[in-house]
């Protein structure tokens, strides 16, 4: 399971290159980005007037062979501007330059004269940690950890997380815990300091370590958020989800004015499918902060899940009305509108969506205007979209050869992937979905030629192996060799219906009646769809037990009515229905 709404390490520790401007009792929502292989240097430096023509020239020089892609010729001049110039953006120029060729020892170097020319400055020192911790020289890379804490704690930034965040980035994760740990002193009672190291602990998988550095922060501030967080997120990881779950709880309940604490505990509920507990907490935070467009978006959502369409409706035209979040409001209103049949609306706000969710949105039109009978102009819309969204052209491709295949035009789907390969050869999707479409044109040949391709590359690739199994069975008399297939797929995944119900019915095929009734009731078991209903009153009828085969045919026709796999098969054994 994934916590990163628990505020992990790289979701909380500051950026450790660029302008930070959170407080250290604030967890960040963003991960640290600038690594040490980075260039977070500024552009080249200006020269002055009065500048001496050694100067002027390696200034220049190093710039226009840093514009030809020459970074050891750019470095090499920067940094001899920079020893001259004992300017700051100049030492920090030829820092980035010796960092974009890859020569740490010469970006140290140059970092160093850095740091001798500004001292103060937080970017020099913590350059100068990085690279002193990635060439393993510990002493001197605990010495400008100390000044990135001092720095920054005197800006009000979070000076142990910061260092926290540059030996994460610079070393493996039992390397930074051992640094942390030379770096902050082992009385320390400073919460901040604490909350670093547990955070480290928790990243080496030192759990128990971990949570005895997160409850020594408590100790010292019991109200701290991110230790809080920290520690819900240390019991759950550590197999205790009701207890983790309970204490963000209890924590929320003494301190309810606390939005980040109350956000943190609603984002973990929804993490864990609670989404009626995540409802209520979102709720409060709406009373706390009605404007928050964040809190608007998680309340339309949840509200969805939890089928209270008007709720979300409400809350999803707030957003439209704040001019918040448009794109995801219009195109969840949308879907709304489609859920309660109002097509008209549908298409309306669909049409409103741009940005990320467009071709999302495009594709919801596609689909309701096939629907609606306008099949060619759903191609149309989508074989546009192949060309205004060509790093979608498969998906695209794939959606209108469905849309054909469930208006019964096999034979065009067929075209339709067969023009895909064309463009896109071996894709897998591509070749198994054309494979299965084969099935319905009853073209076991081309089956056989699909799913044998994707064998060929990926002989464990299971719907493949299954698929060719089952039509095999289904519609060739080669019983063993599509009965082999099919044991390698349940090997496979023992509990997969779809699988049991392959070989439920090979085994029906090779008049193996109870052991064909064995697999399939399994697989209805796991799932009550209807061809897999269909096989098994089908193995009922052959073994006499015709009444069970009437109820289990009726019950899935109340289940999925029109279904298609049910009539033929009463039909074909001159059931009544």
């Amino acid at each position: 399971m994934n916590h990163q709404l628990l505020f992990p390490l790289a979701a909380t520790i500051l950026l450790i290159t660029g302008c930070a401007t959170q407080s250290a009792k604030q967890a960040p929502d963003q991960p640290p980005a600038t690594s040490a292989t980075e260039s977070p240097i500024r552009p080249s430096p200006q020269i002055g007037q009065g500048a001496s023509t050694d100067l002027v020239f390696n200034t220049l020089a190093g710039e226009i062979a840093a514009q030809r892609g020459d970074s050891n010729l750019a470095f090499d001049y920067a940094y001899k501007a920079a020893l001259e110039s004992r300017s700051a953006q100049a030492a920090e120029r030829a820092t980035g330059l010796g960092l974009q060729a890859n020569r740490p020892q010469q970006a140290l170097q140059a970092a160093n004269l850095w740091v001798e020319i500004a001292p103060a400055s937080l970017k020099a020192h913590q350059i100068a940690a990085i690279l002193y911790t990635r060439l393993k020289e510990l002493p001197s890379a605990i010495q400008h950890l100390q000044q990135v804490v001092r720095i920054a704690d005197a800006e009000g930034q979070a000076g142990y997380l910061q260092a926290a965040a540059i030996v994460e980035k610079s070393a493996s994760h039992d390397e930074a815990l051992a640094i942390m740990q030379q770096l902050v002193p082992s009385d320390s009672t400073d919460p901040d300091a604490l909350y670093a190291l547990a955070l480290t602990a928790n990243q080496a998988k030192q759990i128990q370590l971990a949570g005895e550095y997160v409850d020594r922060a408590l100790r010292s501030n019991p109200k701290a958020t991110n230790a809080l967080v920290l520690k819900a997120h240390i019991l759950i990881t550590s197999g205790k989800k009701e207890s983790g779950l309970d204490f963000l709880a209890n924590a929320v309940a003494q301190s309810p004015e606390n939005l980040l604490l109350r956000s943190a505990y609603a984002r973990t509920l929804v993490e864990f499918n609670e989404a009626d507990k995540a409802l209520k907490q979102y709720q409060a935070l709406h009373r706390q902060k009605p404007d928050n467009p964040d809190t608007l978006y998680a309340l339309s959502i949840l509200s969805m899940q939890l089928e209270k369409l008007d709720q979300a409706k409400t809350y999803l035209k707030q957003l439209v009305e704040k001019h918040q979040r448009l794109n995801e409001a219009y195109f969840y209103l949308g879907v709304i509108a489609e859920e309660e049949k109002n097509l008209d609306a549908a298409l309306d706000w669909y049409s409103r969506v741009e940005g990320e969710r467009q071709a999302d949105a495009q594709v919801r039109i596609a689909k309701m205007l096939a629907d609606r009978g306008n099949l060619n102009q759903a191609r149309e819309t989508l074989q546009r979209l192949r060309v205004e969204q060509s790093q979608y052209q498969i998906k695209f491709f794939m959606i209108e050869a469905e849309l054909l295949r469930e208006d019964g035009q096999y034979a065009v789907a067929n075209e339709v992937y067969t023009k895909a390969l064309e463009q896109f050869v071996d894709d897998t999707d591509l070749l198994y979905a054309r494979g299965l479409n084969a099935a319905d044109m009853d073209r076991v040949d081309i089956l056989e030629q699909d799913l044998r391709k994707i064998l060929a590359t990926q002989p464990d690739h299971v719907d493949a192996l299954n698929a060719l199994g089952y039509t095999l069975a289904d519609k060739t008399d080669r019983l063993e060799e599509a009965k082999g297939y099919i044991e390698r797929a349940l090997a496979m995944k023992p509990d997969n219906p779809a699988i049991l119900d392959s070989m439920g019915w090979v085994e029906f095929r090779m008049g193996n009646l109870p052991s064909a009734l064995t697999h399939l009731e399994k697989a209805a078991a796991l799932n009550p769809d209807s061809e897999i209903a269909a096989h098994l009153g089908e193995v009922l009828w052959g073994l006499g037990e015709k009444d069970r085969a009437r109820e289990v045919w009726r019950a899935a026709n109340e289940r999925e009515p029109g279904n298609k796999f049910i009539p033929p098969v009463m039909q074909r054994l001159g059931v009544d229905h």
